[in-house]
């Protein structure tokens, strides 16, 4: 069995507080969950979400915030989607829990317990960016091209987002060169375009990777842009990451385009 336990509902005048703790979600078919909430109907577009852990029996502590009155709770349902993360695919959705607000009273702190029940697929698309790679043995360049990116995640205190992306050239694991495109304004489905180079040898292709961080410039979080979603492309990361590099490799001077999952 899957249970989920959700704890701490809470309101204040104009909004609906969640304290969502999960545990004992058990089964063997996955092993990164996360939890995606919403409410139904929806009461704005942004996507909440519990971070993935890497153990059969993962313990989440997050609070999330709806901007809904105390008043219009009972004409919503709390909508709690359990995914297991795929690195290498699209993330499968293992099931969910549906909570009728109006059949809780929610004058003081409520635990709620529930089993997950099956569902077939997800109702919102995972955040993914376009990237184009090339190599040019003569040169010994590689060429990124940031394309464009698609439902990039808003956080909890904005509205908006700006995002723009910082490419690093790994070698061994390393980081050890950057760039980065311009910021596109207020945008969760960005179109770049830009192209980034770095001098690399034939030599040292099958050891090093590029990882591709798309950030968010309007933050205001103390010690620089957010991070939205970030993936390594490179030919130890497996799946589609090392299936594109490969690509890139053997089809010297022909640009390879490739849709990767923001984690």
């Amino acid at each position: 069995m899957i249970t989920i336990c959700c704890a701490n509902f809470a309101y204040g005048p104009t909004s609906f507080l969640l304290f969502l703790k999960g545990e004992d979600i058990i089964g063997g078919e996955f092993s990164e969950p996360y939890v995606r909430l919403s409410l139904e109907p929806p009461v704005d577009s942004r996507v909440r979400q519990t971070g993935a852990q890497s153990r059969s029996t993962p313990i989440f502590d997050h609070h999330f915030k709806f901007p809904v009155s105390h008043d219009e709770l009972q004409e919503h349902s709390l909508v709690l989607q359990v995914f297991d993360y795929d690195r290498y695919s699209r993330n499968d959705i293992i099931g969910e829990l549906r909570i009728d607000l109006a059949e809780i009273e929610l004058t003081s702190n409520v635990e709620i317990w529930g089993d997950i029940s099956k569902t077939k697929k997800p109702r919102e698309e995972l955040q993914e960016i376009l990237v184009s790679l090339s190599y040019l043995p003569s040169a010994e360049r590689l060429t990124v091209v940031l394309l464009k990116a698609r439902n990039l995640f808003l956080p909890e205190t904005r509205d908006s987002i700006d995002p723009f992306v910082k490419v690093y050239l790994l070698a061994g694991g390393k980081r050890i060169k950057k760039k980065k495109t311009a910021c596109r304004k207020a945008s969760s489905n960005p179109v770049w375009n830009e192209a980034i180079t770095f001098n690399i040898s034939s030599a040292n292709l099958n050891c090093s990777a590029v990882e591709v961080c798309v950030l968010d410039q309007g933050s205001d979080l103390i010690g620089g842009p957010s991070l939205i979603g970030s993936v390594v492309i490179g030919s130890t990361e497996g799946g589609a990451a090392s299936s594109h590099w490969s690509e890139m490799i053997s089809s010297p001077r022909k640009a390879v385009a490739m849709w990767h999952t923001l984690r």
